[in-house]
């Protein structure tokens, strides 16, 4: 009885902890291999967006099966696979090589042409499903810009109030943020100097740890504190 080795894969580590997308996967699979007689030896699970090549538990998973410890792969879909067209051509340099790669939701045959076509197709598919995502994105942060927004974390010294709104000056750490600019402005002081002050100051990352200070990170703080 031939064993395959069973890749399942989440773009972010929320969605592996809060969603269902690893166990529907997992169930999709097992019934796959129970219809085919195959038997599953490793379960290769990653929780990490396919945008981009080098998934460390992808490239362990191709290198295991290039060294023949089993005799394919099954995966529940081909864009949870790879979403981006390099890590499809190692795909399919595998099969080419004459090792099994399966998709448990596509019934596509990848011995044949018209199948090899097909799968080509749906990869393709996931790859613009990418860009499309990150030019809306980039629409998306062009516009809050446009608009007088920043539309990220807001930096230490500010404070978010809600999508939609500006932020601004948080009344605790920002009087410590602009005392930073001063202090640095003056000359006088070293860098750890610096980092000491605002420690006693009560300056905290978000995490409660000490400040890290830096030339370069005394200067990113914060924006200029004459506008939000």
């Amino acid at each position: 009885m031939k064993t395959y080795f069973a890749y399942i894969r989440v773009s972010t580590t929320k969605q592996g902890e809060e969603g269902v997308s690893l166990q529907e996967q997992r169930r999709a699979i097992l019934e796959y291999a129970a219809r085919k007689g195959f038997v599953i030896s490793e379960w290769f699970e990653e929780q990490v967006s396919a945008a981009k090549r080098g998934r460390p538990v992808f490239s362990r998973l191709v290198s295991s099966v290039r060294a023949k410890k089993a005799a394919g792969i099954i995966i529940h879909k081909i864009d949870r696979g790879t979403r981006n067209l390099r890590d499809w051509a190692d795909m399919g340099e595998l099969i080419d090589k004459g090792i099994d790669v399966h998709f448990a939701h596509e019934s596509i045959d990848l011995h044949s042409r018209s199948g090899r076509l097909s799968a080509d197709i749906l990869a393709v598919i996931a790859a613009d499903y990418i860009r499309n995502l990150r030019e809306e994105v980039r629409k998306g942060i062009y516009g809050r810009l446009k608009q007088g927004l920043f539309p990220f974390r807001c930096p230490l010294g500010y404070k978010d109030n809600g999508t939609g709104k500006p932020k601004s000056i948080d009344p605790m750490t920002g009087p410590i943020i602009k005392d930073a600019f001063e202090i640095y402005a003056s000359g006088t002081y070293t860098v750890k100097s610096i980092g000491d002050i605002l420690f006693e100051k009560g300056l905290r990352t978000r995490t409660g740890k000490r400040i890290s200070i830096t030339p370069k990170s005394v200067s990113s703080f914060a924006t200029p504190f004459t506008s939000a």
